[in-house]
């Protein structure tokens, strides 16, 4: 009796010991242990939605399909009650933030645009949506470093956005500059206009002598003109397309060493013929290259003279 229970035990370990075995034993296939990819499952499935949330899911995408209908008749209120009821209803989703954002955008209202958009980007921290419009809240807000931000995720996921990140950056350092630029012009005409009156004061009092009324007069004027000169806005010929004579966006050059925006010099050869418009040399598309460094020169330009972006070539 004795021996068949020690039997029976020993064939037990052996048992025990094959399944062991067997659960770590790689997978010739995939080079992967049934250990691992127990765990791997179970990694995957911990995050699966049950029947309750997709029920949810199903039921806040109808809400948010109602609000993309409101939005795009024109019913913004409407839109808003519909996202909420979608944020409401499923909560984790940050497509639906961004979604009510863009409401709140088009009423202007930054404030609720900027809340928003941090929630949607406490959920997806890379959602390159809600960085562009955190960017254009905070600058509408007197802020610009968040669209950089964006521009920067844009360019990383090479998303459809970076164009139109990269043209409200401009136009919003082209806003802040010209803002900056008349609040300067305002304080130098006030001030000159003061130090003007001051001047014929003292002079029709007598504390000034006639010389020393025209020097100061003089010096009055050199620093008015020394301000404009300052604000002289001629952009270098050699950043502009000789085709549209605008700063160039995306420039090639040719086999001549030409360089154009590169739309319009790909339409010239396809409409006109396989040569380089200004040389008359040979060229085709594929002898286009791009040229960095032009590009940028270009970008380090409007980024000193903000008020070129409106001499910035467009489609």
């Amino acid at each position: 009796m004795e021996e068949k229970v020690e039997e029976k035990e020993a064939q037990d370990r052996e048992l025990d010991t094959l399944d062991s075995i067997e659960y770590n034993k790689p997978d010739s296939s995939y080079n992967i242990s049934f250990k691992e990819l127990d765990h791997a499952i179970y990694s995957a499935t911990s995050n699966v939605e049950f029947p309750k949330d997709r029920n949810l899911i199903k039921k806040a995408e109808d809400y948010r399909n109602l609000g993309n209908e409101s939005f795009k008749r024109g019913f913004t209120e409407l839109a808003i009650e519909y996202y909420t009821k979608a944020i409401t209803t499923y909560p984790k989703n940050h497509e639906f933030y961004t979604n009510r954002a863009v409401c709140y955008k088009r009423k202007g209202d930054w404030l609720k645009v900027e809340a928003d958009v941090r929630q949607a980007l406490n959920l997806e921290e890379n959602s390159v949506k809600a960085h562009y419009f955190l960017g254009q809240a905070l600058l509408n807000l007197g802020k610009l470093v968040k669209l950089r931000k964006a521009k920067c995720l844009s360019e990383h996921y090479k998303t459809v956005h970076t164009e139109e990140i990269n043209n409200e950056i401009l136009r919003s350092i082209m806003k802040l500059y010209l803002e900056e630029e008349a609040r300067l012009n305002y304080a130098v005409e006030s001030l000159s206009s003061y130090v003007k009156e001051l001047l014929e004061r003292e002079n029709n009092q007598g504390a000034l002598s006639e010389q020393e009324y025209s020097e100061r007069v003089k010096q009055l004027e050199m620093i008015n003109d020394y301000v404009k000169k300052t604000q002289e806005r001629e952009i270098p010929k050699y950043l502009c397309c000789k085709i549209s004579m605008c700063l160039m966006r995306d420039p090639v050059i040719t086999p001549s060493g030409q360089t154009y925006e590169r739309e319009l010099i790909e339409k010239h050869i396809m409409n006109n013929g396989c040569f380089d418009p200004v040389t008359r040399k040979p060229c085709k598309l594929s002898d286009l290259y791009p040229n960095y460094y032009l590009k940028e020169a270009v970008e380090s330009f409007l980024e000193k003279n903000p008020w070129a972006y409106d001499e910035y070539y467009t489609q």
